[in-house]
């Protein structure tokens, strides 16, 4: 994922100098597409070589893209159950996702899972790094209880809503073989150029927005 517009928070490092291509579903010359059909395979602790190197292709890639909300790792190649992704406290995305309602610095799970806590569900426009024409409208679960294994091994538990929710549920659909256009209806599709132009001049106006804002506040004096 993708077409989220969230912003990198710098906190894991990669040591790969190269990041690997992505997968794509749609693109005639992978040779590798069944990864993103298929259930990965679960993350054993301690890490082997082959999943610190997926680690590390992962976070590599993940620092490479300048907007990016998250990203699983069979989309590079690797048949993990391994995601990393961010939803940062930042003022544009803010004013561009309503459904913003908790944040969570850059991270990375393994063998993560999702209950929905709720029968609620939000619809909105989702593309993906392995989809190269087109994005589209998703139903997601507006409330769930996640679970997940960090590097370290640690299990931890939590609940998310609006917008982290999202991002957590299309990530680990990629784990379970599953992508976001498998939930668009054929005439529902976007064309994802056009998207993202409409994206980005939503952004631009959100900027400017905040920036007239900012200016017509008054400023505090430094004398008291």
């Amino acid at each position: 994922m993708k077409f989220f517009y969230a912003y990198k928070v710098p906190i894991l490092t990669s040591h790969t100098a190269e990041p690997p291509p992505y997968v794509c579903m749609d693109d005639p010359m992978c040779t590798n597409k069944n990864i993103l059909q298929e259930p990965a395979k679960p993350v054993e602790f301690p890490l082997n070589n082959k999943m610190q190197q997926a680690l590390s292709d992962l976070v590599a890639k993940y620092d490479a893209e300048k907007m990016i909300a998250g990203l699983a790792v069979t989309q590079i190649g690797h048949p993990y159950r391994m995601i990393i992704f961010a939803v940062p406290d930042d003022p544009v995305l803010k004013k561009i996702r309503p459904d913003l309602e908790q944040t969570m610095q850059k991270t990375v799970w393994f063998n993560p899972s999702y209950t929905p806590l709720s029968p609620e569900k939000r619809k909105d426009i989702e593309g993906c790094f392995s989809v190269l024409k087109y994005v589209g409208p998703v139903e997601r679960y507006t409330h769930i209880a996640y679970k997940a294994t960090t590097e370290e091994g640690k299990e931890i538990t939590g609940e998310a809503s609006g917008y982290l929710a999202r991002v957590i549920q299309h990530e680990i659909d990629h784990l379970n073989g599953k992508m976001c256009l498998n939930h668009v209806k054929e005439n529902e599709k976007i064309d994802r150029e056009e998207y993202i132009t409409a994206r980005k001049k939503l952004q631009d106006l959100a900027r400017k927005e905040l920036a007239q804002t900012q200016f017509s506040q008054p400023r505090q004096s430094n004398f008291a």
